[in-house]
């Protein structure tokens, strides 16, 4: 609405003064003492001298200026060329300009620069610019000094700027960098002027200042003007920060801009300016105070060079003299009046009061400003609005706002700055009144008080905030609204009646050491403070409420203290709550407290803090209030005076600060509960104990909780030595209602008994008496499997435990193991920590359990005990897995249907000739023997089809296994089912061997036999080979434990296959004299021979060697395939075999890849060496390969490398297939002509049995 009046009232001014009357009379300039015009020359007169303007600044002006003189200026444009137009003591100067007016938008200016404020109305905001334009170039300007009655009417100056840096020797500013010069170019500069009067002239677009007054004396003024983007230079050199937004609490934002003059284009000088400022400077000479009146005019876009120099990532911050507006007056001994009315101050920039800066000390006129709009300055400080009042002398007077509207567009928490410095007279005051002030209002007062009355003023916010700011002042509000902003003050006075305050985003009255006094309707409405008091808090100060009042605090929010906050700092028990009431009574006071809504997220969602119970109040300090309470209780004037509606649970309404604590028992509180039974811990664990901390009147209130320990004697009676907590330490905070406090044990060397008391941090004294709730504790050593970390003095896990990453939680005695590892208790009470348990009988994957109680939680099929190689109660091992089942006694009959099979399998043998002596068989014996340790990762573990099924249980019968899973009876272990593995093999043997005896007396048998009966013996011996290659391999197998606690003393070697059973101990010696047995009397014995059988039959004719002629037929069914000179490869085939299992029986892992991979590595060399042999020696030698049957053919090589890609993960799937294509023999493999092979080796076979 300012903006409007400004445009209305300027074009009424222009039409009331009289001031274009001139103009229709300019047929007629006899009343002009010169004429200026643009080309020297005027028509219609040759009595008054006519010139260009640059005729005056080539020749001395006084040889043509004298006092009382009028200079006319005809329309067009006059430039100034080069020089000072310069006027010297001389008296009743006039400047005018002859011609129109053309209305121009201040938005065409505000596209000039490199920022649009980009603000609403920008389109309303104009200004008149008059025709007669005096334009410079050249740093030329104007100086007028030492003059009296001074008028500058009807002129547009623009572009204009001489360089004065030397006349102004008299102004100082601030340098604090050293190599750094301010330098001042100014449009026009005005010395020792009496009465100046500038009326509807504009300066634009000026080099440094537009307009420079020192000491404007008398009674002067300016009136419909417009000063606009002056500070040319800086403008050119501006950098500006790119706007960025700042968000408030309430996640809503504004848009803070910033910049800085890039001075790097000017060398070491900055170069100050702005639109129009005025210093009085040494006035001793002078007796009169001025005046100076401003109205109707516009201060816009101006800047100042130095508002800040940029001295590579640092500020350097000069003074500023304002460039807007400013009026500086440094010195003390004189004052000024200042009136200003009616005026826009817009989108300058300076480091002090960029729109409107006064440094003054205030005549008796004191400095009143009515109808000011300011709007978009940009400043550190004051941006809108700044005011440093010097200290005044005897009987002057303040400041006076009225009806203006003033805000900032960059840091609006300093928006409206005022400062009183000290010994200021107390009798000054701020007058505001009908304004509407859109950033912070910052009244600073040093050491001394003022007197601030605001009445009728809305005080809204163009940031997260806005307000007052009052401190060492005495403040009255009246009828004033703050939405979105607060009151803060600090040790002042404040009153305040009729008001509102709401929508801030803190405490709507934030006060500090401060007295309040409300009355009359305040209202305080959806205020949300982050933390105290949604509208007010007070710290260290107090509240007084007279009568008549109704104060209204409606959905107000904050963590403590959804509507009031208070606090207060030692125990002399002050009231911070206060009612005048003129009756004298509590019955009825003319005092109305209406709490609706109010919320706080801890406690007290009308009131927290203070002494809520009773509390004292000295009416004899003052002020002294009419009908002063003494003493009472604060929650019973509240009770008295207050109406209560939807402010939460009503025993959290009201709550002081936090003054004991108090244990819980189930949903009760209990202040006064003794100490409960003794708690049992271990170092490190927590317990959780019950509590809530309360203020007076047992309220809650919630806190940070600190907690005291003492040792108990052994009668558990009195209290030993305690330990006091470090405030530094980590606390834990209590909630509204009743929270778990965790109470963490420690070692003390001994087992004993300590008492822990807790207390509230806010009521902390070195000792425990404000400590309602106490709990007894008995700390005890570390149990099983935890060791005591001395620094911590809590339980943890030993070294060795770490070693494995095996991590302990003392909490719930549970440790948290990985991988495959083992951990767990034996049966000589240590406990036993394994890297790698074996044959899947622990879960892979990680897991957690108790190491005492639980430790069989890691193990996996129902397995138990010592690296989990026993299967858990009522339940059995069995044939073919690694999994426990239920089994009853009854499979024992299982043994007949065995039985039949053995006799079944011989007789096949015997009547289909199926022996070793057949290649094919004898190559099918080697593939199964191979992969039988390996089959499920040869074939897929899931969703196997029939097929893959059948091949297992076929490989499993070709190694003499059952071929499903299943036990005998009930309880069998894994040591008993080693025994019967070796059973069945020792029956088909001994059946045999039976047949071919009892053949040299019953024809029946030797019919049976066919004469093959020693190549089925052979056949069934190689069989049998890998059943009990395996078995004792199994035998022998052990692993040492490791002692997680003593690794030193305690290792303890158990049998791989069952950790319960020691190695060598006990029954499991009669296992190694078995499988020692197994390996003097067949393993050792069978595959030398077979590998050395061509020297030994050689040396048959030895002494201690005879008996290789009676063998040789059973030892011709295993070589008949090969020519002579390689009958020793059926022993290379029992080595690689040997190799093989031994690999597979050492994988304690159980690594699939590692089995395979030694697979691939052992049976490609072994595949690969014909098609080596076939590359070296070419075919000319290829012949002499000893390969001579069809089993002999790579085919079952593949197989394997296949079987390999298939179950190994991704990547090694693709080692596996490299491995597969080096290996991999290819077509030109030699292979035997079978049709001739095969009645070759069954001649063989022919001669090798009539041997």
């Amino acid at each position: 609405m300012s903006v409007i009046l400004f445009i209305h009232v300027s074009a009424f001014y222009i039409l009331v003064s009289g001031s274009l009357g001139w103009a229709s009379n300019q047929g007629s300039l006899s009343w002009c003492s010169y004429i200026v015009a643009p080309n020297g020359t005027y028509l219609n007169s040759t009595s008054i001298p006519c010139h260009t303007i640059d005729f005056y600044t080539q020749t001395e002006p006084r040889a043509y200026f004298q006092s009382n003189s009028t200079v006319c200026f005809m329309y067009g444009i006059h430039v100034l060329h080069a020089g000072t137009f310069t006027i010297e003591n001389l008296s009743d100067i006039t400047f005018i300009g002859l011609g129109s007016y053309v209305q121009r938008s201040l938005e065409e200016k505000v596209d000039e620069f490199h920022f649009s404020p980009n603000i609403e109305n920008d389109a309303i905001i104009t200004f008149l610019e008059p025709t007669a334009i005096i334009q410079c170039t050249n740093s030329s300007g104007f100086l007028f000094s030492n003059i009296t009655n001074l008028s500058l009417i009807n002129l547009t100056i623009a572009n204009c700027g001489a360089d004065v840096t030397n006349t102004l020797l008299q102004v100082q500013e601030a340098n604090p960098i050293t190599g750094i010069e301010l330098v001042h170019y100014v449009a026009i500069l005005m010395v020792n002027i009496t009465n100046l009067v500038i009326e509807t002239t504009s300066i634009q677009n000026s080099i440094g200042y537009g307009l420079m007054g020192i000491n404007i004396l008398g009674q002067s003024q300016m009136n419909g003007s417009s000063f606009v983007g002056n500070n040319q230079f800086v403008k050119d050199n501006l950098q500006l920060y790119s706007p960025a937004a700042t968000y408030c609490n309430d996640g809503s934002n504004y848009i803070a801009r910033s910049f800085y003059v890039n001075s790097a284009t000017s060398g070491n000088n900055v170069y100050a300016g702005g639109n129009a400022v005025f210093v009085f400077y040494q006035l001793s000479n002078y007796s009169a105070e001025p005046v100076l009146k401003i109205s109707f005019c516009l201060f816009a876009l101006g800047m100042d060079g130095s508002i800040g120099l940029k001295n590579g990532n640092t500020f350097s911050i000069f003074n500023s003299m304002g460039t807007g507006l400013g009026i500086q007056m440094p010195q003390n001994a004189y004052g000024i009046s200042i009136i200003i009315t009616n005026t826009i101050a817009y989108g300058n920039q300076a480091f002090l009061g960029a729109n409107l800066n006064l440094l003054v000390n205030p005549a008796s006129g004191g400095i009143m400003l009515s109808g000011v709009y300011s709007a978009r300055g940009v400043s550190w400080i004051g941006g809108g609005l700044y005011i440093s009042i010097n200290p005044l002398l005897p009987d002057q007077n303040a400041v006076t706002l009225l009806n203006s509207a003033l805000s900032t567009d960059y840091n609006p928490d300093n928006g409206i700055y005022i400062l009183f410095p000290n010994q200021i007279r107390a009798s000054v005051f701020l007058q505001i009144e009908h304004c509407t002030l859109s950033s912070n209002l910052v009244l600073l007062s040093v050491d001394t008080g003022i007197s601030v009355t605001i009445s009728n003023t809305l005080f809204g916010a163009t940031g997260c905030s806005g307000g007052i700011g009052a401190f060492y002042a005495s403040l009255e509000l009246s009828n004033c609204t703050f939405n979105r902003t607060n009151l803060y003050a600090s040790q002042s006075y404040v009153e305040i009646e009729d008001s509102t305050f709401e929508n801030s985003l803190f405490s709507a009255n934030d006060l500090y050491y401060t007295h309040l006094l409300l009355k009359g309707n305040v209202s305080y409405v959806n205020n949300k403070a982050t933390v105290h008091g949604g509208a007010q808090y007070l710290y260290n100060s107090d509240l007084t409420v007279t009568a008549p009042a109704n104060i209204m605090f409606v959905n107000n929010v904050a963590r403590y203290g959804g509507a009031m906050n208070v606090y207060t700092k030692g125990d002399d028990r002050n009231c911070i709550f206060h009612l005048i009431d003129p009756n004298g009574t509590l019955e009825s006071p003319g005092i109305n407290l209406y709490f609706e809504g109010n919320m706080a997220d801890e406690a007290g969602s009308v009131l927290y803090g203070g002494d809520i119970d009773l509390c004292y109040y000295d009416c004899t300090s003052t002020p002294k209030y009419t009908g002063c309470v003494s003493s009472g209780y604060m929650v019973t004037v509240f009770n008295k005076t207050g109406t209560y509606s939807n402010n939460g649970n009503a025993s959290l309404m009201i709550s002081s600060d936090p003054r004991s604590i108090c244990c819980c028992t189930n949903t009760s509180i209990d202040c006064n509960a003794a100490p409960g039974p003794i708690k049992t811990v271990y170092p490190g664990q927590t317990i959780n104990i019950p509590v809530i901390t309360v203020g007076q009147l047992i309220g809650a209130s919630p806190d940070i909780v600190l907690s005291y320990t003492c040792n108990v004697d052994s009668d558990e009676n009195n209290l030993l030595t305690c330990t006091i907590p470090s405030l530094n330490d980590q606390f834990q905070q209590t909630r509204q209602y009743c929270t778990n406090y965790s109470y963490t044990a420690v070692w003390n060397n001994q087992v004993n008994t300590t008492q822990v008391f807790l207390v509230p941090k806010s009521a902390y004294t070195e000792s425990y008496t404000y400590a309602s709730c106490a709990t007894l504790v008995r700390v005890l050593p570390c149990p099983f499997g935890f060791v005591l970390n001395q620094s911590s003095q809590m339980c943890t896990c030993s070294s060795v435990l770490l070693k494995y990453n095996i991590k302990c939680d003392i909490g719930d005695q549970r440790v948290f193991r990985t991988a495959n590892i083992w951990v767990g208790n034996t049966s000589n009470g240590i406990l036993a920590v394994h890297k790698h348990c074996p044959y899947d009988y622990c879960i892979a994957t990680d897991i957690s359990f108790a190491v005492l109680d639980d430790q069989d939680a890691q193990c996996a099929h129902d397995h138990s005990g010592v690296l989990c190689g026993r299967c858990k109660p009522h339940l059995s091992a069995v044939f073919g897995s690694a999994q426990c089942k239920l089994c009853n006694d009854n499979y024992v009959w299982l043994l007949i249907p065995i039985s039949i099979m053995g006799v079944v399998m011989v007789a096949f043998l015997f009547l289909l000739n199926c022996t070793v002596s057949v290649g094919t068989l004898n190559g099918l014996i080697l593939y199964t023997n191979i992969v039988r340790p390996g089959i499920l990762n040869l074939l897929p573990t899931t969703s196997q089809n029939g097929f893959e099924k059948f091949l297992i249980v076929f490989v499993d019968w070709m190694n003499l296994d059952l071929g499903i899973e299943t036990c005998f009876y009930d309880g069998m272990d894994t040591y008993a089912k080693t025994w019967l593995e070796l059973l069945f093999p020792v029956y088909l043997l001994t059946m045999v061997a039976a047949i071919i005896i009892g053949s040299r007396w019953s024809s029946k048998l030797a019919w049976i036999s066919k004469h093959n009966a020693v190549a089925v013996l052979a056949t069934l011996v190689l069989l049998s080979y890998t059943t009990f290659l395996r078995s004792v391999l199994t035998i022998f197998s052990y692993t040492h434990l490791n002692d997680a606690i003593e690794p030193n003393i305690h290792n303890p070697t158990v049998w791989l296959a069952d950790g319960n059973i020691l190695y060598a101990h006990g029954k499991h010696i009669y296992l190694l004299l078995a499988g020692l047995l197994i390996l003097v009397i067949f393993i050792v014995p069978f595959t030398s021979i077979l590998l050395l059988s061509s020297w030994l039959q050689a040396k048959s004719h030895w002494r201690g060697l005879q008996w290789m002629i009676r063998v040789k037929p059973f030892i011709d069914s295993y070589q008949s395939p090969y020519k002579d000179r390689y009958r020793y490869w059926p022993g290379v085939h029992l080595v690689i075999r040997i190799v093989l299992y031994v690999v597979f029986t050492t994988n304690q892992v159980n690594d699939i890849n590692t089995n395979l991979l030694a697979c691939a590595l052992v049976v490609g060399l072994y595949c690969g060496m014909p098609a080596s042999i076939r590359h070296l020696l070419r075919s000319a030698l290829a012949e002499k390969i000893p390969f001579q049957s069809e089993h002999w053919t790579p085919e079952w090589c593949k197989y394997i490398m296949i079987g390999n890609s298939i179950s190994l993960d991704e990547t090694s799937a693709e080692s596996a297939q490299s491995i597969t294509s080096v290996l991999q023999v290819d077509q030109t493999f030699p292979r035997q002509d079978l049709s001739q092979t095969q009645p070759a080796l069954a001649q063989k076979s022919e001669l090798g049995r009539k041997r």
